[in-house]
């Protein structure tokens, strides 16, 4: 399927990967990723949301964008994000990237209110979707969408493009998923669950903050080797098998995943 991905193509993939990742931040690096992303699949306009869904109905917790006035972000904040035809297709059942052009009969959503009354004059006619669950602890209800778009002058988005979305969409959801450390109050309680000595606790969260070993060694300066050493045996105490596990784990207070 991603055939017609260049060697020049996965580098580019994983320099965005990479740069998001080795931001500690994680609004700052869901912006890096969108401006890194726009470097291969262009865009005029575009979001990274995350959603809560509150008794059906979804609500904005927050965003970050690029190229949006920012009143027409609060105009989607306060209302048009209940009517957004494109947010049901988000929601976390599975991971989903979507071409709006795929989903939708344009003569007939033309005529929906939320075509004329917010895609027409913010100018947001075709879209790329991708979704991501954000936090795992209640994931049916905590999920975002990173969205692309572009104008009605321009072309869609090609087959190529919705690849590299996909490609991309796991180590997105990934990254975002750091975002419920953010009300976390104590880390230091749940990663004491595991008996990590001090120097694995802080490998730990650097793994939490999306570190490769090898930008852990530059961190910590220590060898790679070592590195893979502490690695395994936070793994082991945390009865992880991978490091996305483990994260998710983190996710659910420590609780094993079934």
């Amino acid at each position: 399927m991603n055939s017609h991905l260049t060697s020049k193509d996965w580098k580019r993939i994983n320099d965005i990967i990479l740069e998001m990742n080795y931001e500690s931040d994680i609004l700052k690096a869901l912006n890096l990723f969108l401006v890194g992303i726009d470097k291969m699949v262009p865009y005029e306009k575009a979001t990274v949301y995350f959603y809560t869904l509150t008794r059906n109905k979804v609500n904005v917790d927050t965003r970050i964008s690029q190229g949006f006035d920012k009143r027409d972000l609060e105009t989607y904040d306060e209302y048009y994000c209940k009517i957004d035809d494109i947010v049901e297709k988000m929601l976390p059942t599975k991971l989903t990237t979507v071409r709006s052009s795929d989903i939708f009969n344009l003569k007939e959503r033309k005529q929906t209110e939320y075509y004329n009354d917010y895609i027409r004059p913010v100018r947001t006619h075709f879209s790329l979707d991708s979704n991501f669950r954000w936090n795992k602890t209640v994931k049916e209800t905590s999920f975002g969408s990173l969205d692309l778009f572009r104008t009605e002058k321009e072309r869609d988005f090609t087959d190529k493009e919705v690849e590299i979305c996909k490609i991309l969409q796991p180590h997105l959801e990934t990254k975002a998923s750091q975002y419920v450390f953010s009300f976390v109050d104590s880390l230091e309680d749940i990663l004491s669950k595991f008996s990590f000595t001090k120097t694995e606790n802080e490998i730990a969260r650097l793994i939490l903050r999306g570190y490769t070993n090898e930008q852990i060694s530059r961190e910590k300066f220590i060898t790679v080797s070592t590195v893979k050493k502490h690695v395994t045996n936070i793994l082991e105490k945390s009865k992880s098998i991978s490091r996305i596990e483990f994260i998710c784990k983190i996710n659910f207070d420590g609780k094993d995943i079934l």
